[in-house]
């Protein structure tokens, strides 16, 4: 026999329910056909959680009951019952068609499941209603991060949070929703249980690469920067919701910028997006940090887009082209076309100048010319498109034309003045921009940038775009 509640359980929804638990343990009233001879369990169901002095006044009302020698009080919460659907997959695919959910917990099991096929898959969530994204959606995505972590890749499974919370924008237009609260919340689950493995020996010098074997080459890198940009996503929504706890994850991640050199070294255009979270993280901890971050990282850029170089492989190629890019150029074999534009030195450069850095702007800007690199981003159109991967309205701008130095109040290139974005900066959900950026990779939004570090820019609405040199 059950009583059920939706929501959490504090103290004072504990005392309102108490009498109807004790008519549940023990009385015979209810249903004609109830067989009072059978063994009683009785069970209070929740699609939350006991929060406050609740769990504690659950364990005394069992203790008396104990005492008593009456059934016992059983509690099926939100993490018991995704529990056991994870272990009962039919109980949420019964009434669903399609077999994408089946296709991706194969995928799990064969260990190919990568950030671009959680993408794909959470795609769907993108049409779907709100009641109906809330409900299968919010399960199909803690089914899937269960299994992730039980195949060691707490990553992916950060991932797809971050993937459920696009979806849920998408879904409500932007607007703050049960959706997008329930997205949040599982990303933060799994970036913590990420954060609960790091400790010293990830400082190490061979901590990352001991075990890389000959691919530490492209895997130390990408293992770094990854990292990186996940605990400062953990890190900046932590701070966001008033969590001290924040300060550790900064600090840590602080010591690894300075101890991994690979969390500077973005092995292509999709890990430019992985720089904001880190840098910006990074700033708001002080110390100059962040300058020496970005430095660093554009030095390595550079340095690939130098004369006997390929430059770094585009957002969209696969893991062979990336391969092929990073270290192709000493072999005969590999007939790979230079590349002139890069993503990752539009995110350097914007990061310098919503951050105020004015004169790091300048020196990165020297030697990106000096490479003759062009800066290229993608610019965002308001509405469906901005949630979208595909999205038709948005287009690329593959030679940013920043101007010479970045002033307080002054756009330092035509996309700072975009509007997309603003809304959810004004509301004070400029995170949940991070969050798509790191879900989507092909994308950051310039106006989460100062608004996530609290930085005192000024609002460049109406500012006149520069017109380059």
């Amino acid at each position: 026999m059950w009583q059920s509640k939706a929501g959490d359980i504090n103290q004072a929804e504990w005392r309102k329910i108490v009498d109807q638990l004790g008519e549940l343990r023990l009385t015979n009233l209810g249903h004609g056909a109830l067989d009072t001879s059978l063994p009683r369990r009785a069970v209070l169901v929740t699609t939350g959680r006991l929060t406050g002095n609740a769990p504690d006044l659950f364990r005394d009302y069992n203790d008396r009951a104990r005492r008593r020698d009456e059934p016992l009080l059983e509690l099926w919460d939100k993490d018991t019952l995704l529990g056991d659907l994870s272990g009962n997959r039919d109980a949420v695919l019964r009434g669903s068609s399609d077999g994408h959910l089946i296709a991706a917990l194969g995928s799990i099991e064969e260990r190919r499941t990568t950030m671009r096929s959680l993408e794909t898959f959470s795609q769907r969530w993108m049409t779907w209603d709100e009641s109906r994204l809330t409900g299968l959606g919010v399960v199909e995505a803690a089914i899937l991060c269960d299994r992730l972590e039980h195949a060691d890749r707490l990553d992916l499974a950060c991932h797809l949070g971050l993937c459920l919370i696009r979806g849920a924008r998408s879904a409500v237009a932007g607007e703050t929703s049960p959706a997008v609260e329930a997205a949040t919340r599982l990303f933060e689950v799994y970036g913590r249980r990420l954060w609960a493995e790091c400790d010293n020996r990830l400082l190490g010098r061979r901590a990352l690469t001991g075990f890389s074997g000959v691919s530490g080459w492209v895997t130390y890198p990408a293992r770094c920067t990854r990292l990186a940009e996940l605990l400062g996503l953990l890190a900046l929504r932590m701070r966001s919701s008033g969590d001290p706890e924040w300060v550790a994850v900064a600090d840590w991640l602080a010591d690894f910028v300075a101890a991994q050199p690979g969390a500077a070294r973005p092995i292509g255009d999709e890990y430019a997006v992985a720089l904001v979270p880190t840098a910006l993280t990074l700033a708001l901890r002080g110390n100059g940090a962040v300058e020496r971050y970005l430095t660093d990282v554009t030095v390595w850029l550079c340095d690939a887009y130098e004369k006997h170089c390929f430059g770094l492989a585009h957002v969209d190629a696969d893991a062979t082209e990336v391969i092929d890019q990073l270290l192709g150029p000493p072999f005969e074999h590999v007939e790979i076309s230079k590349r002139r534009d890069s993503r990752v030195a539009a995110v350097v450069l914007d990061l310098c100048a919503a951050l105020g850095l004015t004169t790091l702007y300048e020196d990165v800007r020297n030697d990106l010319e000096a490479v003759r690199l062009a800066p290229s981003v993608l610019r965002l159109a308001p509405g469906p498109s901005m949630w979208s991967r595909t999205g038709t309205d948005n287009r690329v701008d593959p030679n940013v034309p920043y101007s010479e130095s970045c002033e307080p109040g002054a756009a330092a290139a035509p996309h700072h003045v975009d509007p997309v974005g603003e809304d959810l900066c004004e509301s004070g959900d400029a995170w949940d921009l991070l969050a798509v950026s790191s879900a989507l990779r092909d994308r950051h939004f310039y106006r989460a940038l100062p608004a996530v570090a609290g930085s005192q820019a000024v609002n460049l609405r109406g500012t006149e775009e520069p017109s380059g040199d």
